[in-house]
């Protein structure tokens, strides 16, 4: 598969709600790069099923880091998804008992499935799925794409890596309307969400500097915190003017030649309501 391949990487908590993002993504990046239908839902579904096997054993009493990674070539996606927890101790223990079936599923959907587990390291499942005839070719090494998740962990937070940039069409809006609910977001912020991602996939398509962009999602109680970047320095100045009440906390951070946009989104309709 080659390195220019479309790579997308997802850093998040391993939440039970949180599985719907993994799907929103993942039918983001098939609509943006045109995949069979079937190829999709066997992707949504073997990377769904080893994301719950994290949500379910990977830890004990509360969440833990999970990333998802997602790389497409010309003939074939591999998807890896990857945890820190205790691990499977061994595939022969693994295919044993309700964390076999899952498993299982995977190793019957997927052309090529792969179960790593080494003390310390966690466990990480991966995945090759044929878009033309190559069944059965190995695994490449590329699943890394650069930017990690913050070290003091990730706090409810979605953190997305996203190459080449233009993916961000496919997948920003799908996990912003997923946080949102979670943020207990009113149906009508619903539709100013729509219009935001929109409106922030076309900045990147034109002003993102690199081969890479990257987002964070916080939500908050009828919040949500965005940050997205980099983009050329000096682009970001009038979107502003451009993103309206959609935004209502905007900031532009520089670095160098690049910058970072910074916004919050509130459900001023709710808090209105509240407050009445």
């Amino acid at each position: 598969m080659s390195i220019d391949a479309p790579k997308v990487r997802l850093e998040l908590e391993s939440r039970p709600e949180y599985l719907t993002l993994v799907r929103g993504a993942l039918s983001g990046i098939g609509e943006a790069l045109a995949f069979d239908p079937e190829l999709l839902d066997d992707l949504k579904t073997a990377v769904s099923e080893a994301c719950n096997n994290v949500v379910l054993h990977a830890y004990r009493d509360s969440p833990g880091p999970l990333s998802v990674e997602v790389l497409v070539g010309r003939d074939r996606v591999e998807a890896a998804v990857h945890d820190r927890g205790s691990g499977i101790h061994g595939v022969a223990l693994a295919m044993e008992g309700r964390m076999g079936v899952g498993l299982a599923v995977i190793s019957a959907l997927a052309d090529r499935a792969e179960f790593i587990s080494n003390p310390g390291e966690g466990t990480k499942v991966r995945m090759a799925f044929s878009r033309r005839a190559t069944a059965g070719a190995e695994l490449s090494d590329q699943m890394t794409i650069n930017g990690t998740a913050p070290a003091g962990g990730l706090d409810g937070s979605v953190i997305a890596y996203l190459s080449p940039p233009a993916m961000v069409s496919g997948v920003l809006g799908r996990l912003a309307r997923g946080l949102a609910a979670s943020a207990h977001f009113s149906v009508d912020r619903f539709s100013d969400l729509y219009l935001l991602g929109d409106t922030l996939a076309e900045h990147v398509r034109a002003s993102a500097t690199g081969d890479q962009v990257s987002l964070q999602l916080s939500p908050g109680t009828r919040r949500l915190d965005l940050t997205i970047g980099p983009f050329r320095d000096g682009t970001s100045s009038g979107l502003e003017d451009q993103l309206g009440v959609l935004a209502d906390e905007l900031s532009v951070d520089h670095d160098g030649e690049s910058e970072t946009v910074r916004l919050v989104v509130f459900d001023r309709r709710r808090d209105d309501g509240d407050r009445s």
